[in-house]
């Protein structure tokens, strides 16, 4: 189970594809291409979680969700999950190759609330509607579920239409 007190637990359920960090860290994005050629090859959608440092909202939904996410073995076969830190210079590499920081790259992709979930493709395309904001606390991770349920289906449809 990778939900956390105040989350509901579902049963069966497996996501992303990571290298396994401390519990109360995410992968911070740093080189997307390099991602996007990940999730291409193993068809995985590709989770943009946007925290500040700020954000005590973005604390409580990586503790609830993405840090029991990040620990789950089954979980990060799923998808590609990186976080951008709206408020930091660090640098990245977007999609299409150029070198930015976090804050430009979410300024880019209009990112103006924190937490924000985009699950998009290899290309930076979304896949899905984004999840802004942490709504329902209870709630939260069923909704992370179905996006990512949501992408990896239409990632799947994609293929076989190909």
């Amino acid at each position: 189970m990778w939900f956390r007190k105040g989350a509901i637990s579902w049963a069966a359920i497996s996501w992303v594809f990571i290298p396994i960090g401390q519990a109360d860290e995410l992968p911070i994005a740093e080189d997307l291409v390099a991602d996007s050629y990940h999730a291409a090859e193993a068809s995985l959608p590709i989770l943009l979680l946007y925290t500040a440092s700020y954000c005590h909202y973005c604390a409580t939904v990586k503790a609830d969700v993405y840090f029991p996410m990040n620990d789950d073995p089954d979980a990060r076969a799923r998808v590609v999950l990186r976080e951008i830190q709206v408020d930091s210079s660090a640098p990245i590499r977007e999609f299409s190759g150029n070198q930015l920081n976090h804050r430009e790259f979410a300024k880019i992709r209009g990112i103006t609330i924190v937490p924000t979930l985009e699950i998009v493709d290899e290309q930076g395309a979304p896949l899905t509607e984004p999840l802004v904001g942490s709504g329902v606390r209870d709630f939260y991770g069923f909704y992370v579920e179905q996006g990512i349920n949501k992408a990896l289906l239409e990632i799947k449809t994609r293929k076989n239409a190909s």
